[in-house]
């Protein structure tokens, strides 16, 4: 009963300080991977996963077992094994970040004005969702993967996009 209580306190919150346009601050606790993220505010624990995209972590999760997407990203990561915490050295712990919660997703100000996700895109660390409409964010997403995609960053480098698309679509 006393959670139930403490979520929707949250949730009054999280709507008056959204509606303030106020920022919220949550102290980040611990970065599992570039994809999840655990936050506090008060008392109250949540996850939080990037908006608007789908990383690696995502694509591997929602590809057949043994699938070359999944083995693209294997090897990727034992070429690049400090890219699979990249989320981890970017963020630091127990340190107030600006979260805003958006489709059950999280826009994470990770650097200044930009977002978590946008970094991510510009290590090739992950893709825009496809048919992604956002007015907000939609040109500084398409121009972070278009920066990767030239620069042959992460899953542009490595043709993980093809083989993890493919098999998407099949």
């Amino acid at each position: 009963m006393l959670r139930k209580i403490n979520i929707f306190i949250f949730y009054i919150l999280l709507s008056l300080s959204l509606d303030a346009k106020e920022p919220v601050l949550a102290i980040l606790n611990n970065t599992v991977s570039n994809e999840v993220q655990t936050f506090s505010i008060g008392s109250y624990t949540f996850e939080c996963r990037p908006y608007g995209i789908l990383s690696l972590e995502k694509l591997y999760e929602t590809a057949k077992q043994g699938s070359i997407c999944q083995n693209s990203i294997d090897e990727f990561y034992k070429k690049n094994p400090k890219l699979k915490y990249y989320a981890d050295g970017l963020l630091e712990h127990k340190q107030q970040y600006h979260v805003e919660i958006k489709d059950s997703e999280c826009i994470l100000y990770a650097k200044g004005q930009m977002t978590l996700s946008e970094l991510l895109l510009v290590e090739g660390l992950a893709i825009k969702k496809p048919m992604f409409k956002d007015e907000e964010f939609e040109s500084y997403y398409t121009l972070a993967q278009r920066k990767a995609k030239i620069d042959r960053k992460g899953l542009w480098g490595e043709n993980i996009f093809n083989s993890c698309i493919e098999e998407m679509y099949k």
